[in-house]
């Protein structure tokens, strides 16, 4: 059988006291209030328009760049601030676009109404170097001259037990129960698919010379040496007492102080920065281990057979508690 029949056998027959074909209309109608729409196979949310995904087959990558990738929620925005700071060498006054716009992405307020609005392919692509580019691309969209030029290239994971909750209060615990986006997560009918297959694709890519496979759990064990290892990576040679100040800003108290003066200053516009859709902000716990305040007991068990059997002989794990 398939991982997806073998994932599909393991769930229960009622979910939230509904059947499977109940909970996929459930996710269905989610999919359809936001907009989202399908590419070659793969969900994607309504703001990663064809064009856009189209237009990055001829992106041009520079050999300054550097890209962070991640699937959502797993640290996206605390690399990026942290890959700013040492390409400008602790300095603050860096270019902001990519904190609402992914180079796949179109980003408005109204992810629906997207007519008139720069897409993030464009907008980087008129930017200075050198560039930081974040994205959620699967790694099968991504430009081609990532794999052919030197432009550096820093893949997050999370542990996907706390990137499924954290995905769930930012997008759909209005409109599902957990169990429902458990049901939808674990078998890979969310936006911008199965966390394994999107992990794991990048994870085939850890021995390229421009790549970095970095845990998210890692960085909280070790910010410092994790930074250095970061700035190694992109070449930077940083004195200690600037690698000290980007520690300072990038803890989660620092990094809440600093999306506070850019919503002061900068008013709804700063908050289109800060957070999702302008609303809920991108900082929520920071924390690892979370998950165990929303997972059932049989939830977290049958998530870890799952997780086993995904993961099994690929070489990575990840912590689930610190």
């Amino acid at each position: 059988m398939s991982f997806a029949e073998q994932i599909q056998a393991m769930m229960p027959d009622l979910v939230n006291g509904k059947t499977h074909q109940q909970v996929e209309e459930k996710l269905a109608a989610f999919d359809r209030m936001q907009g989202s729409h399908v590419v070659n196979g793969f969900k994607f949310p309504a703001a990663v328009q064809p064009s856009n995904l189209e237009a990055l087959k001829t992106f041009e990558v520079r050999d300054d760049d550097v890209y962070v990738f991640t699937y959502p929620r797993s640290g996206t925005h605390w690399v990026g601030e942290i890959m700013q700071y040492i390409l400008h060498d602790g300095k603050g006054d860096y270019d902001r676009t990519f904190m609402n716009n992914g180079l796949e992405f179109t980003s408005t307020d109204d992810p629906i109404q997207l007519d008139g609005v720069t897409p993030g392919y464009k907008l980087y692509a008129a930017m200075a170097s050198p560039r930081c580019i974040v994205s959620n691309c699967l790694e099968s969209f991504l430009p081609p001259q990532i794999f052919t030029k030197h432009g550096k290239v820093i893949y997050v994971a999370r542990n996907p037990k706390d990137v499924l909750v954290s995905l769930y209060n930012l997008m759909g615990a209005e409109q599902l129960d957990f169990d429902e986006m458990f049901f939808g997560f674990v078998q890979g009918k969310v936006v911008l698919g199965c966390w394994f297959d999107h992990v794991l694709s990048y994870w085939n890519h850890r021995d390229k010379e421009n790549f970095l496979f970095i845990k998210y759990e890692d960085l909280h064990k070790d910010l410092r040496g994790s930074i250095c290892k970061l700035a190694k990576h992109v070449g930077k040679d940083l004195p200690d007492d600037v690698i000290d100040d980007i520690v300072e800003r990038v803890t989660f108290g620092g990094m809440q102080k600093t999306y506070q003066q850019i919503e002061e200053e900068h008013g709804e516009e700063g908050k289109l920065m800060t957070r999702f859709l302008g609303v809920t902000p991108w900082l929520r716990k920071g924390k690892v281990g979370n998950w165990k305040n929303t997972f059932t007991v049989a939830q977290s068990a049958l998530f870890d057979k799952i997780y086993a059997l995904r993961m099994k002989g690929t070489g990575l794990d990840f912590d689930f508690e610190l």
